[in-house]
């Protein structure tokens, strides 16, 4: 999976979720700053009101001196995820960052445990101005490397990445339209608690990239209108799919290389890609192209596209999809009361392997009144094996806050029938509280001689505060059948801000039976196989100091004399195609995410992520593709603006998809 290591690890690994996401959605709310900053800025008079009073219980002295720097250290105690052991270990991070005038936004991002000996370590520059128009980004340590950006577009073929520790770079050049990439390392992957430990994978991967836009404006360098051409190249030595491998034949050496053509205009996009790979376990290359194209006309966007891989074609040795043939049509309708959108890929495997089918895949949502929602949505898939999955769900406000009940019908050659009721409950709640429950009730048929089973589960998900500076969080799953299986986990945590530098925060994790696992019906998701333990239990506490001086009067992408406020969420699995996260619904852990392409945080192990102190104004995140686990995939080209207002607390909940 495509993860980078988390900015500080608070809790455990989330469960991957199970269901396709149809209807995307941002979700974005503010709620008042936990304490005025101590920035210089002036509150504005409104009504003659006084302004608020300066907070002069600080215990300590801000310095103002300097540019802005921010420094966090942690102790960690903790065990890791499903190590048989239950050893507890102690481990150790840091995150720091200083914001300098001429060498852009330094960053460091590390943790280490000493008991193994293991730990990962992320160097960061981003945006030194070279001169000229050149802004450079620069990476070492564990980093996912950059690509050219037409090329995680989001496409009807998505390319995979590795992660690798090494290093990278990037430079571009706005006013031209120019932009490189470059990067080598070794691949691997990242372990957990106390420390995101990075394990080695064998072998070496590096990456070349680059695009030019023809038509790039250098008045609007912001504009990607005209023509845009893109190459990318990735090389793999002595590589392998397996973990420990034994044997020479093993180890794969393998390139690639994608060449990318787009064009935009002002209500039309058109991209075209052809890839090449070339490996030692594979006589003779594989190739592969896929073209996407779309058009806006009023409220409605069209789409069309068409592919063609041929067997066993991979990026130098990462799956993706291969022994396909076909062409798509697609279309969307949006407006404030009505949203729909539908596809139909007509398909073939090049090999003769399958015989030919279809993939069709529709969604619709109308909004009756401010307080009544209705959705409907399908699947069907007549190709490699027959399958179809079915929902309609009703959202609705009432006087205990947010009600949905939905119901969900599955169908397939290779797993159960299945039936599904579920009731989500988002309860109104006290400033700072929040509540949300889930029940649901379903039913397996018999399958490949296994005897059919009924089951109900239910779900909890709490956080409230115990004073003004601590906090307790918990989430609760039971699932049960009529078959004497069971299925529970319990999540708490607690946090405590000592004092303005110091802080507690503490988290406990239990868990035992499997659950199941649906995989995607899209034939050209890629085949991941998911391997969940049966049980587990594991703790972990953190001692944390924060640090903060300089000039805090420019804030994140500000200016001087303004104030700022804090943006803080959540990036999450959104297994019920709702938009809004339940209290089933698990975060998404090690993910990039970007403050106005400059500055970056990832996700915890439950997703959430936090920018302390960010310039008031508009503001753009981002999240990218290459660091979702596959086959997720981001919402709305991965973007969310917000409006940050002086001394505001954003909270932010952003879905990922997966295709159904």
């Amino acid at each position: 999976m495509r993860r980078e290591a988390p900015l500080s690890v608070r809790s455990l690994l989330a469960v991957l979720g199970a269901s396709a996401v149809l209807q995307p959605v941002w979700s974005q709310t503010a709620a008042p700053a936990a304490q005025a900053d101590q920035g210089a800025y002036v509150d504005r008079v409104i009504d003659n009101l006084p302004p608020e009073p300066e907070d002069d219980a600080s215990p300590y002295a801000y310095d103002r001196e300097g540019m802005p720097r921010f420094l966090r250290l942690e102790t960690r105690l903790g065990t890791t995820p499903f190590d048989p052991t239950h050893r507890a270990r102690i481990g150790y991070g840091i995150y720091g960052l200083l914001e300098t005038p001429n060498h852009g936004t330094l960053s460091i991002d590390g943790t280490y445990a000493p008991h193994d000996s293991s730990g990962a370590l992320t160097l960061r520059q981003r945006g030194m101005p070279w001169g000229d128009g050149w802004l450079a980004n620069h990476e070492l340590g564990v980093i996912t490397p950059a690509a050219p950006r037409i090329t995680r577009l989001p496409a009807r073929v998505f390319l995979p990445s590795a992660i690798v520790q090494g290093l990278g770079a990037e430079w571009e050049n706005p006013a031209r339209g120019l932009q490189l990439q470059a990067s080598t390392g070794e691949p691997g992957r990242l372990d957990f608690l106390p420390a995101s430990g990075f394990r080695k994978l064998p072998g070496t991967r590096s990456t070349l990239g680059g695009q030019w836009n023809l038509n790039a404006d250098a008045a609007n360098p912001l504009s990607s209108q005209g023509w845009t051409v893109a190459v990318q190249q990735e090389n793999a030595r002595g590589v392998s799919y397996l973990d420990t491998p034994t044997q020479a034949s093993d180890f794969v050496n393998a390139n690639s290389t994608l060449l990318a053509l787009r064009h935009e205009g002002g209500e039309h996009r058109i991209q075209g890609q052809v890839v090449h790979t070339e490996a030692s376990n594979v006589a003779g290359g594989r190739s592969g192209f896929w073209v996407d194209g779309e058009w806006d006309d009023g409220p409605r966007r069209h789409g069309v596209g068409a592919y063609r891989l041929e067997p066993d074609l991979s990026w130098a040795n990462l799956p993706m999809a291969n022994d396909i043939v076909g062409a798509y049509v697609r279309s969307s309708w949006r407006t404030r009361q009505w949203s729909a959108e539908g596809s139909v890929d007509w398909l073939d495997s090049v090999s003769g392997r399958n015989a030919s089918g279809y993939f069709a895949t529709g969604s619709a949502r109308w909004r009756l009144n401010r307080d009544h929602t209705l959705g409907a949505g399908a699947t069907v898939r007549q190709f490699n094996g027959n399958a179809w999955s079915t929902y309609g769900d009703w959202r609705f406000q009432n006087g205990w806050g947010t009600s949905g009940l939905r119901l969900e019908l599955t169908r397939g050659d290779n797993e159960a029938d299945a039936r599904w009721l579920t009731w989500d409950q988002d309860w109104r709640m006290p400033l700072s509280w929040s509540l949300s429950t889930s029940l649901g009730v379903g039913a397996y048929d018999a399958h490949n001689g296994q005897p059919g089973e009924s089951l109900w589960n239910a779900a909890v998900s709490l956080a409230m505060p115990l004073s003004s500076r601590a906090n307790l969080r918990g989430n609760l799953n039971t699932e049960r059948s009529n078959s004497g299986q069971a299925r529970h986990s319990l999540n708490l945590g607690a946090d405590w801000r000592i004092d303005q530098r110091w802080s507690l925060e503490a988290n406990y994790n239990r868990s035992t039976g499997r659950s199941r696992f649906n995989p995607s019906l899209d034939p050209l998701a890629p085949f991941l196989p998911v391997v969940v333990p049966a049980s587990d239990r594991s703790f972990y506490a953190v001692l944390r100091y924060e640090f903060e001086a300089g000039s805090r009067s420019v804030p994140l992408g500000g200016k001087p004399a303004e104030g700022g406020g804090r943006i803080e969420g959540t990036v999450y699995f959104d297994a019920n195609r709702s938009g809004t996260q339940e209290a089933s619904e698990t975060g998404v852990p090690n993910v990039t995410v970007y403050l106005d392409n400059r500055y970056a945080v990832r996700t915890d192990s439950q997703g959430r992520f936090e920018f302390p102190f960010v310039a008031g104004g508009p503001r753009t995140l981002s999240v990218r593709n290459e660091t979702l686990p596959l086959p997720w995939s981001v919402v709305n080209d991965g973007q969310v603006k917000v409006d940050v207002r002086v001394r505001e607390n954003i909270r932010l909940t952003i879905p990922v998809q997966r295709a159904e």
